[in-house]
C-alpha cells in the first residue's frame, strides 16, 4: 500500500539516500531526492508530490524560501529538518504555512511519525477544501435558481411553486441541469 509520493531535499546525497531507503521500506512510494533548491523547484513542476521533506541548509540557499516554494506551489504536506539554532527563528515564519519542523540529529521514528502526520494534514486539507468548492458549487447553483424563480414570478406572474416546477420540467425535458435551464431564464429575462 503506498503512503504517498515524497520528495526529499537534502545537500549530504548519503542522507537523502538514507531518508529514502526508510521511506520505501515504510511504504512510501516513489520517494526521489533532490541536492539543491533548484532542483527540488524543477521537480514541483514535474511531479505531484504528497509530502516533501527538507533538510535545511541546502548548498544553494539556506531553505526557507524552498519552503514557501513548496507551500505554494504544491499541495503536499511539508516537514523540515533544520539545525537547532536555527528552529525559532523559522518556526515563526513557517508555522503560518503549516509546516512542521523538526531539529537535526533526526530520529528515524519521529521522521516517520512527523511523515505520517504531515501527510494526514495534508489529506485532511484536501478533503475539506473538495468540500468547501463543492458546497460552493451548490450554493452558486441555488442562487441561480432562485434568481431565475423569481424572474419567472415576476415576469409571468407564477406563483413561486409554478416557476420552480417550471424550470425542473424544462430540466427534465432537455435533459439538462436545472442551473443551466436558470441560466437561459436569466439572460431571456433580465
Amino acid at each position: 500500500m503506498s503512503a504517498g509520493s515524497v520528495l526529499v531535499v537534502c545537500g549530504k546525497a548519503e542522507m537523502a539516500s538514507s531518508i529514502q531507503t526508510m521511506l520505501v521500506k515504510e511504504g512510501f512510494y516513489p520517494v526521489s531526492c533532490a541536492q539543491s533548491a533548484n532542483e527540488a523547484r524543477r521537480n514541483f513542476f514535474s511531479t505531484g508530490f504528497d509530502l516533501v521533506i527538507i533538510s535545511t541548509p541546502l548548498p544553494d540557499e539556506q531553505g526557507t524560501d524552498l519552503v514557501f516554494d513548496a507551500h505554494e506551489k504544491t499541495s503536499a504536506g511539508i516537514v523540515v529538518i533544520a539545525r537547532p539554532e536555527q528552529l525559532l527563528d523559522m518556526q515563526c515564519s513557517l508555522e503560518k504555512i503549516n509546516a512542521l519542523i523538526l531539529p537535526k540529529p533526526i530520529n528515524r521514528l519521529t521522521l516517520l511519525q512527523t511523515a505520517r502526520f504531515a501527510l494526514s494534514v495534508r489529506n485532511s486539507m484536501t478533503q475539506l477544501i473538495n468540500e468547501r468548492d463543492s458546497l460552493k458549487k451548490r450554493m452558486d447553483e441555488r442562487k441561480i435558481l432562485e434568481q431565475a424563480k423569481w424572474l419567472l414570478v415576476e415576469k409571468l406572474n407564477m406563483s413561486e411553486p409554478q416557476a420552480f416546477r417550471l424550470i425542473q420540467k424544462r430540466a427534465m425535458d432537455l435533459r439538462l441541469p436545472q442551473a443551466l435551464v436558470a441560466e437561459e431564464i436569466i439572460k431571456k429575462y433580465e
